[in-house]
């Protein structure tokens, strides 16, 4: 009798938690979804109209997109620029993981300190530093080169999609790295001395052992480098768009908001259906892929210890390798910056040169423009992430606590700002703005349309937090806070909340060093009363000030550089950051 009455106290407990907590979570998730998948049907419902306000279905965009030249080279444009892109960045990214942790390399923390600093310094940084030394025209190499020999015109150029996507591989290299590192830690080398014991070169074991072995974190590296990679918008806007070489995110750009005329949405919204379905596709591919993964588990035990690789004499070649990524990656670029916010023009270095110096670029900035930029960037950056963070907490609670049949749509939703590129989500929201929500609420051109559309592509950075975090948690915990008679609210506030902080603390520094840098949802929903930092680097920029955009991209750095520093002191003991030997 004890007994059954003990398991009846059990299942009403069961039933008391299962049912109200559940229920609030759920309908927070559905809310959150309903707007993420939202705007994404937006998108091709008026791919099918004839206009945006018309009901009259069509598939007249349909037929433009696949007859129009512009839309044809944009996407031969996407392809290459983004073969490129992962090529470089996995030739880079995955020897220096290797290094990293599989040799007995010095200085490893200098070196895991660059790559994980590189991933979050903004993409237009490297695209301004590389413009000035290698374009055709203005270009510090081509100028040296024309002036040494004569030439009409300099052998370098990074004004075309293989110089685009070289430029955007040695940003993504970090990415790679990080995503790998994992992968190689994990492997048990006793595969490899059995292999070499076997007869086995070191290239053979390399070849027959350890790539097959790591070859699914490889390929979900990959695959996440690939679409991030399509959804690029720094580099293609800096570089390509003033040489008419367009990209999926610049073409999307440019047909919005045109120079002359009236912006087209059918058109690309088509072009952003296509891209949707082709992300979708990959995002099936990378979940495959993480699923087959474990597969390769071969680690057991507690006294696993990787064996360590002994470079020898090749600890010197190891550090030429890397120390030419990071001069080209960069040094240079910095340099470079550093170089034309000086300069009242660009020119390459000499006595007549270094008597021009001054920093009349930086007496003569908009200041007014910059202050602007700068309070709305700090708005951003403080209330984006936390409305992220939020969110991504409401989808992982139903995808970890609760027994409804759909956490795992929710999951996927909760993926798909990450999969689909943000240009796509700019582009809806901007529709959104103008055409759906703009009789109850205005948020067109407003500070809040940015903070919203910031939060929700953050999500799925987010969720990929507050997941790991919320698995260490015991849902014990939650269970006493409810006998004891708790709410929903008050077992988040007192019990959930403060065991995640440290998560939080991690989370909310990534991503507010992500909204710091975002360049493709400001430049797209820009307005004069929602403009930021990087939104008046562009349009100095744009404009020709290239001295004075350089100027602003330093203040940039400068400022970014203290959160860059908190992160790294925090990131490595709260986010499970890349570790040392």
């Amino acid at each position: 009798m004890a007994t059954r009455a003990v398991a009846r106290v059990e299942v009403q407990r069961a039933d008391r938690l299962s049912l109200p907590r559940p229920s609030a979570m759920v309908l927070l998730a559905l809310a959150a979804s309903a707007i993420i998948v939202g705007l994404l049907v937006l998108v091709v419902w008026i791919s099918f109209r004839e206009s945006v306000t018309s009901d009259a279905f069509t598939l007249r965009h349909y037929l433009s997109l696949y007859t129009d030249p512009f839309a044809y080279s944009a996407f031969l444009n996407t392809v290459g620029f983004t073969v490129v892109t992962l090529l470089v960045a996995l030739v880079l990214g995955v020897p220096i993981a290797w290094l990293v942790e599989r040799t007995d390399l010095r200085g490893k923390s200098v070196i895991i300190t660059v790559m994980t600093m590189s991933v979050l310094i903004p993409g237009f940084f490297t695209a301004m530093g590389w413009l000035f030394l290698a374009h055709p025209r203005i270009g510090m190499l081509n100028q040296i080169a024309m002036g040494l020999f004569g030439w009409q015109s300099g052998p370098f150029s990074i004004v075309n999609i293989p110089g685009m996507g070289f430029i955007q591989g040695l940003n993504l290299a970090s990415l790679i790295f990080i995503m790998t590192v994992a992968s190689l830690r994990a492997m048990d080398s006793s595969l490899e001395e059995s292999s070499q014991m076997s007869g086995a070169t070191f290239l053979q074991t390399m070849r027959r052992v350890t790539l097959p072995l790591a070859s699914p974190g490889l390929l979900a590296a990959a695959l996440y480098t690939l679409t991030t990679a399509i959804s690029a918008f720094d580099i293609p806007l800096i570089i390509g768009l003033s040489n008419r070489i367009f990209t999926f995110p610049t073409y999307m750009y440019v047909k919005t908001n045109p120079q002359e005329g009236l912006p087209e949405y059918g058109l690309p919204a088509a072009f952003a259906t296509f891209m949707l379905l082709l992300a979708l596709g990959l995002s099936w591919w990378y979940s495959r892929v993480l699923v087959r993964a474990r597969q390769y588990q071969v680690v057991t035990g507690k006294n696993y210890k990787p064996k360590l690789v002994q470079l020898g004499p090749w600890m010197v070649a190891a550090w030429a390798f890397l120390g030419a990524y990071i001069l080209i990656a960069k040094v240079l670029p910095l340099l470079l910056l550093v170089w034309a916010s000086l300069l009242p023009y660009l020119q390459p270095p000499s006595l007549a040169a270094l008597g021009t110096v001054s920093l009349k670029n930086f007496n003569s900035l908009p200041w007014p423009l910059i202050q602007r930029g700068l309070v709305n960037t700090v708005v951003c950056v403080l209330l984006a992430p936390a409305i992220a963070l939020a969110i991504s907490l409401v989808f992982s609670w139903v995808v970890l606590r609760t027994r409804s049949r759909f956490r795992l749509a929710f999951d996927f939703v909760a993926f798909l700002p990450h999969a689909v590129p943000h240009t796509v989500f700019g582009f809806a929201a901007l529709v959104a703005a103008l055409f759906v929500i703009r009789g109850p609420v205005d948020l067109y051109g407003s500070l809040a349309l940015l903070v919203i559309i910031y939060s929700i592509v953050h999500i799925s950075f987010g969720t990929r937090i507050t997941n790991s975090a919320l698995i260490q948690i015991s849902s014990e915990l939650e269970e006493a806070a409810s006998v004891s008679g708790a709410t929903l609210l008050q077992t988040l506030r007192r019990v959930v909340v403060p065991l995640l902080a440290p998560a939080f603390l991690y989370g909310g520094l990534s991503l507010g060093l992500l909204t710091f840098r975002e360049l493709t949802l400001s430049t797209m929903l820009f307005s004069p009363d929602n403009i930021t930092l990087a939104v008046v680097v562009w349009s100095l920029f744009h404009s020709g000030n290239l001295a004075q955009a350089a100027a602003v991209t330093l203040i940039m750095m400068v400022l970014l550089m203290p959160l860059v520093f908190i992160y790294l002191k925090f990131g490595g003991t709260v986010g499970g950051g890349v570790r040392t030997h």
